[in-house]
């Protein structure tokens, strides 16, 4: 019996061992992606006072861009991928996509309509 309480012990703390793990993960993605951020984005995109754009021509702010509607880290990968002709092509990897993506995310946090 002592056995088996033990066996259930060791479960539950493999399990807070992973989710532990999968937050620290998260943090490191975010700070990748606000490192990549401001080296290669800062300038048009984390702009004091920077909103969603009302024309073409504008570029948003990244935390109007992560508190679009139904905004997810894919869809800001998925419209990074498809590079708009007026932004520069950096040749981004997938993981630094997806950090960047983690990081635009927390800019809305809070305030999602």
């Amino acid at each position: 019996m002592n056995a088996g309480r033990g066996v259930g012990l060791l479960g539950a703390t493999m399990v807070a061992l992973w989710f532990g793990a999968g937050s620290a993960s998260a943090n490191d993605d975010i700070a990748k992606g606000r490192a990549l951020a401001e080296r290669l984005c800062a300038r048009c995109h984390m702009v004091a006072g920077r909103g969603e754009r009302r024309a073409a021509n504008e570029t948003p702010g990244f935390a109007a861009v992560a508190r679009r509607r139904n905004q997810t880290s894919g869809g800001i990968v998925a419209g990074r991928r498809s590079i708009p002709p007026m932004m520069p092509n950096h040749h981004l990897s997938q993981d630094e996509m997806y950090a960047l993506a983690a990081f635009i995310m927390t800019l809305g946090e809070g305030a999602k309509r």
